[in-house]
């Protein structure tokens, strides 16, 4: 084998390594929806939540803090939320959060200001 195929076999190689890491760790395409929610915060562990919200029926608003870490509960299922700081506050529909909670549907999510970014 001449220096020219050892270098091409050698450059080969690599290639086919990086490809076999890149499909091995490539994730899985956002959907619009993920997207939107990750606008407002990000799934969390439902252990490391403040505390416990149940929706129910009827209900049309929840208030949480800016960085709080929220479980809500609908029926036997239980979520986890940590919503981020919001500088001057905002609401968000539940269902861009929840998409697959039916019970989330027609309530709004309001986020109080942060903490963090007042001044004086």
């Amino acid at each position: 084998m001449n220096k020219k195929q050892t270098l091409a076999a050698a450059l080969a190689l690599s290639l086919l390594g990086i490809a076999s890491a890149w499909s091995a760790t490539a994730p899985t395409p956002a959907t619009k929806a993920s997207r939107v929610a990750a606008l407002f915060g990000s799934p969390a562990d439902v252990s490391t939540t403040t505390r416990t919200v149940t929706l129910v029926p009827g209900m049309n608003y929840v208030n949480v803090a800016s960085g709080e870490t929220v479980a809500f509960r609908a029926g036997d299922k239980t979520v986890g939320w940590t919503f981020l700081e919001a500088i001057g506050g905002t609401s968000v529909d539940m269902r861009t959060i929840f998409p697959d909670v039916a019970q989330a549907r027609g309530i709004r999510v309001y986020i109080a200001p942060s903490q963090l970014f007042t001044g004086g």
